[in-house]
């Protein structure tokens, strides 16, 4: 079923600006505009609206994998069908999570978590099954990312003008997937990352006056944190709003064939918003316009050699969306001064 929350979808310009969010939160207003053929104070008066409105907005995200021994996990409940929405509120309230969303097709919850190995047992055994009504739950690890929500390229704005606003994210997604050495960040970074996760689109200048550093030290350390994916800066926004109001995550098996052409595949979709391997099961979230562009999607999918099976699991409701926790379908206000920063998320 198409989710049914009253979304006001966006006129074209802003459509066209909130995909440029998308693809680099921290783009100036100049080169919005640049890329969109539009006069940079049109852009810049929407851009702001759309921003101050809360139709989408910039904040950060840590992965977690860079910064520390957690790792990534995909988490399905299965509820008993009164309880769903609280076990969905439980999760989404949970630090370790950075995306919950209750499914359509079975009394189930699905979440991205990050954990470290000696986590595991007291976050499923202990606090997970003590929810009141968790029937059961399965934790597959996301080995490998092939698409994150920085990387999405809606089909609202043409590839040269995505590379014009950035050139994405496969660079940083590299880095994550090398597995290096998990290092903290010190405490100008920890601080960075924390007013980037308020407001993303946080002015150099801004930052340095707020931390008493140099504007050059600024700039150093956010290239750095960037460029090797430990920091990425996202837009959130509900897809609905951009006229694809059908969200679903899609559960392949792999034919015999590596995780990395598939991945890849899926990855360069305008429709997937996130893709990821676990094992010989590929995972992805999609966003569509309507549930036949779906039904198009699935057949193009089981149309493929490397594809042994493909199951579609529509989202009812969402309950945490790129860390930003949402209550009756609407997200909450953007964290004060003192909430920590945010994990890498769907």
């Amino acid at each position: 079923m198409e989710r049914t929350r009253d979304v006001e979808q966006l006129d074209a310009l802003d459509r066209q600006i909130v995909a440029a969010l998308i693809r680099n939160g921290r783009a100036p207003w100049r080169l919005i505009a640049e890329v969109l053929g539009q006069q940079e104070r049109t852009v810049a008066r929407r851009g702001n609206k759309l921003l101050d409105s809360g139709v989408v907005r910039t904040n950060s995200f840590v992965n977690p994998s860079s910064v520390s021994s957690r790792s990534a996990f995909l988490l399905r409940v299965t509820a008993a069908p009164r309880e769903l929405r609280s076990v969905c509120a439980w999760l989404a309230q949970r630090e370790e999570s950075s995306w919950v969303s209750a499914l359509s097709g079975a009394n189930e919850a699905v979440a991205e978590l990050f954990l470290s190995p000696d986590e595991l047992g007291n976050f499923l055994y202990r606090r997970l099954a003590e929810v009141k009504g968790v029937q059961s739950f399965t934790m597959t690890p996301l080995l490998e990312y092939f698409r994150t929500p920085t990387g999405w390229t809606p089909d609202v704005l043409d590839r040269a003008q995505y590379a014009a606003l950035h050139p994405g994210e496969d660079e940083r997604l590299t880095g994550i997937r090398s597995g290096h050495a998990a290092e903290p960040l010190d405490e100008i970074n920890a601080s960075l990352a924390e007013l980037l996760h308020r407001n993303g689109r946080a002015t150099v200048d801004d930052l340095a006056s707020e931390l008493s550093i140099s504007k050059a030290t600024v700039s150093r350390r956010l290239e750095a944190m960037m460029t090797s994916g430990v920091l990425f800066i996202r837009a959130v926004v509900d897809p609905a709003a951009l006229g694809f109001p059908v969200e679903a995550i899609l559960s392949l098996t792999r034919a015999n064939t590596a995780a990395d052409q598939l991945g890849q595949h899926l990855a360069d979709l305008p429709v997937t918003r996130w893709a990821a391997a676990s094992g010989e099961q590929m995972l992805a979230q999609v966003a569509l316009s309507t549930l036949n562009d779906l039904r198009v999607l699935l057949d193009d999918l089981r149309l493929r050699k490397d594809i042994h099976s493909v199951r579609p699991s529509i989202y009812a409701e969402i309950f945490k969306r790129s860390t930003v926790i949402y209550r009756n379908g609407e997200p909450e206000k953007p964290p004060l001064a003192a909430d920590p920063p945010s994990v890498l998320s769907a």
